[in-house]
């Protein structure tokens, strides 16, 4: 059985005032081609199919599933999807129930339908056969939250660490249950293991919109490896889960989100599963990825001239850019305009003033306190410039930044 690893799609993401759909699409385009070019039976996409939870968003969504991935399924080929902490819970148990009704599963430890979209919003066993009659057994974790893994039992906690404790405990538990032969599990043939979960020690640490405080993380032995392969979903850089298993992978995000991860290289796994296990080792497929770039223009004049040169992917790139400009020298809507014309996919910028707090030392003048995001910045560097995980929280910051700016641009 050919099957293919991706995760965190995030379709509908915006950042700053840039829609990044037809970004994503080219990389669901790509992955569309690769699973007519190897002949893929299966592909797992290990949660965040989507960024934001509003029905509208998700609707569209699926329409543009449907448009990239029909022709896999008309052939014969198998989506199997779990929900992230980004997608709608209520949403995707609405769309499991609807698929469920039209094209009703199977008994309990009986091989499913191929040719359809399964989704699991809650733990599930899915059993599929190849085009030969190679069986794989998928054991679907999705997200852990209290809805997914604690429906019906007490969930008053005292603190976050106690819900996550419960939320964690039961998800080992329930690993183990899905391995029973009263679920329908049949010890003689191979699994995969499908789950959206935080494994501490992965580097780079790059959770999208999450801090580790609201995530319940797992350390590296807290989940068996003898699973034929182990898809993981979460963690936006592709990666093994655990440096002593190179079956146990992160597939990463399929674009770049965020300036964070400026510098990733996106891709998807290619893997192949007989009846013997895993056939080789895990095949990374490259996937198309957008530049994203900070710039700080502190002598514009000079600078803005030569950024086509410096730039030469100016007109696809994603800048955040600062322009430091001094009244009476420098025309700033001007400049904006010429920058505007070199990257016209700028998600956020922010400006400078040069000369207006001379002989100031660190008091707040009238127009430093104009500079909300001048200040935000300068405090979290203050703050936070060394931290480990500063790329990140930079990150972050400049996609609030971003939409703060694009509220104010609709506002006026």
């Amino acid at each position: 059985m050919r099957i293919l690893h991706t995760a965190d799609w995030h379709l509908n993401h915006r950042l700053g005032r840039i829609d990044r759909n037809e970004d994503i699409c080219r990389c669901l385009r790509q992955i569309a081609a690769y699973l007519e070019e190897y002949q893929v039976d299966v592909m797992l996409v290990a949660g965040d199919l989507f960024d934001r939870k509003r029905v509208e968003d998700l609707r569209e969504g699926f329409a543009t599933i449907r448009t990239i991935f029909l022709p896999f399924l008309e052939r014969g080929g198998t989506i199997v999807a779990i929900s992230g902490n980004h997608d709608n819970e209520i949403f995707f148990e609405t769309l499991r129930d609807a698929f469920d009704l039209v094209m009703p599963v199977k008994g309990t430890g009986e091989v499913q339908r191929a040719g359809r979209l399964y989704i699991a919003p809650n733990p599930r066993l899915l059993r599929l056969a190849d085009r030969e009659g190679t069986v794989v057994q998928f054991v679907l974790m999705p997200y852990p939250t209290v809805r997914a893994y604690l429906r019906g039992e007490p969930t008053q906690f005292r603190s976050i660490e106690e819900k996550h404790r419960a939320i964690q405990d039961k998800f080992a538990r329930t690993v183990v249950l899905m391995q029973e032969p009263a679920q329908g599990f049949d010890v003689s043939q191979q699994a995969v293991l499908v789950s959206h979960v935080h494994v501490r020690g992965v580097t780079p640490h790059s959770l999208y919109n999450l801090s580790e405080a609201e995530d319940v993380v797992f350390e590296p032995n807290d989940i068996p490896t003898h699973w034929a392969y182990v898809a993981y979903g979460h963690i936006h850089a592709p990666q093994k889960a655990r440096e002593d298993a190179e079956h146990v992978r992160y597939a990463g995000s399929i674009e770049r989100l965020n300036f964070g991860e400026a510098k990733d290289s996106k891709s998807v796994v290619l893997i192949e599963i007989d009846s013997g296990g895993l056939r080789g080792a895990p095949q990374i497929l490259p996937l198309p990825a957008t530049p994203i770039y900070q710039i700080e223009l502190t002598d514009p004049l000079t600078q803005i001239p030569r950024l086509r040169e410096q730039y030469p992917d100016a007109e696809q790139a994603l800048v955040n850019y600062t322009l430091h400009w001094q009244a009476g020298v420098h025309d700033r809507d001007g400049l904006c305009q010429q920058i505007q014309e070199i990257f016209p996919r700028w998600y956020a910028r922010s400006f400078k003033q040069l000369g207006s707090i001379a002989g100031a030392d660190s008091g707040l003048s009238a127009q430093r306190l104009d500079d909300v995001a001048g200040n935000v910045r300068d405090y979290l560097k203050r703050n936070l410039g060394e931290h480990t995980e500063w790329d990140e929280i930079s990150a972050l910051a400049e996609e609030l930044l971003a939409a703060e700016a694009v509220s104010e641009e609709l506002l006026s």
